[in-house]
Order: C-alpha cells, then structure tokens, then sequence
C-alpha cells in the first residue's frame, strides 16, 4: 500500500492511499489546481482517482471537493450525519456518487476502510483505519480531536503506521497572539492535541506495535516542525528507543509534499 500525504495543516489537508489500481483521497482540502498539481508530483491523476473519504466538513479538508463532485466520475464517502446535513446542498454530485457511512467497515476495490468517532468540532468527524483486504498491515489518520478517547486507542492500536495529530506546543499557544477564546477552543476537548498529547498516545501504540509515526496537522502559529519532531526523539531515544532504527518518525507538511510510504502487505495465512 502506497501512502502519500499531499498536505496536512490548518491550511489545507489531503493524502493520497493507494494499492495496485484501487486509489483513493483521504480529504481534498487543498484547491482543485493545487490539488491535481500535488498528485502530478507523485505520478498519480485526479482521473485515476477513484474515491475521496471525508473526515469532515471544515474547508481546509473538503475545498476541492465541489469542483471535483461536479467535473470527475469519483464517488465521495462522509459521514452519514453530514449527508444529511446543510452542509453539500448546493454540491452538485453526480448521480450515485455520493455514499454514506456510520461506523461500518468500507469496502472499496482492494481497501477496506474503517471509520471511527473523534472529537471535533464538526458534525460527525472520524479518523480512518486503512488496510487491504485480507492483510493485517494497517495504516491509521487521526488529526483534528481534541481528546484521545478508548474509541481512538483501539481504533489505532496494532497499525504500522499513524498519521497522528501534533498541532501546538501549549507554551507558545498560551503566550501567542490568539485571542483567549481561540486559545480555549484549540486547546478544548473539541480542539487539537498538543504535543505533549500527541507523544502520550504514541507512547500507547508504541506499546501496541506501532513503529512508524508521521506529526501532522502542526500548527504555523503555534508550534514548529522541530519542536514536534524533537518532542518524540528525544523521549524515546532517552529510553533507549532509537530514531531510524527502532521507530521511525517523519513530519507532514503544511503545502507540500511529505514522505513516500510504501506500506508491506502481510496477508493472512501467506
């Protein structure tokens, strides 16, 4: 399994999963030129893109998502409390192409995708737990919760690989220039994880097998790229867990593009 994240920020979210000929987006938050332009840089087209599945509706993950609807045969999966919301009513969807899920196993060409619950500020946000049929190798994307709930810890537990949340670093979010109620809301249970969060659930799917973890959605105004990444090395590697070689720690990027992951398979019963 190919993973691939396009974008991942306040700005803009996106990354591409793809296995043999099945491809999907996990959100489309970037504008459709950037978007494509993304894909182009990675070898892959919009056109070979078969679905997109939403985590939810804030703009920094659906901006694409009304251009695409109405110019390209791709069929989009949200929430099934979102699709009956406001939110879509003037999207111009091609005749069933718009699918819903509830907490129920998506099947789609050679991925199955598992939805579950986080908390958000939005209508019904998840994360996605994504691996092949019939292998055991999973990926996970968690960003934008604001609490790490037992739903979350199982949802992600034994996965290869999890895109996970490290949006603010709580001393630079308290003395930056946000305004206390933005302050309050970031850092509320419907907000985003600190750092320091972010490094006790690693701590967790570490335990569980977890060896490989991407920070995303790090925040421009309140955190940086080193902070975050030097958060998780320098706990591990005090207790003996070393970069590179006993864990593998990468960043996403707000506007371009991060690692290419290539995710082996291990096939029940092979």
């Amino acid at each position: 399994m190919r993973i691939v994240n396009s974008s991942s920020g306040s700005k803009a979210n996106s990354t591409f999963v793809g296995y043999e000929n099945t491809k999907i987006l996990i959100d489309a938050g970037l504008n459709e030129k950037t978007l494509k332009a993304h894909l182009l840089q990675i070898n892959e087209k919009i056109e070979n893109i078969g679905a997109i599945f939403i985590t939810h509706e804030h703009i920094d993950h659906i901006r694409a998502v009304k251009a695409l609807a109405k110019k390209y045969d791709i069929d989009f999966y949200v929430h099934e409390k979102l699709a009956s919301s406001s939110v879509f009513n003037d999207y111009n969807f091609r005749e069933g192409k718009l699918h819903t899920f509830s907490n129920d196993v998506v099947n789609y060409g050679d991925l199955q995708i598992v939805p579950f619950d986080i908390s958000h500020d939005a209508i019904a946000p998840v994360g996605f737990a994504v691996n092949v049929f019939g292998s055991s190798a999973k990926a996970a994307f968690v960003t934008d919760l604001g609490i790490v709930s037992e739903t979350v810890k199982l949802a992600l537990k034994n996965s290869k690989i999890v895109f996970i949340e490290s949006n603010y670093d709580e001393k630079m979010l308290e003395n930056g220039p946000y305004p206390p109620i933005l302050k309050k809301r970031i850092a509320g249970n419907k907000g985003h994880l600190s750092n320091r969060q972010s490094l006790e659930l690693a701590k967790y799917l570490y335990d569980n097998g977890t060896k490989c973890f991407v920070l995303s959605h790090i925040s421009e105004n309140n955190n940086t790229y080193e902070l975050a990444f030097a958060n998780f090395v320098d706990y591990f590697e005090s207790n003996n867990v070393y970069l590179n070689k006993d864990i593998f720690v990468r960043v996403s990027f707000q506007m371009k593009i991060g690692n290419n992951f290539i995710l082996k398979e291990e096939f029940n019963g092979k």
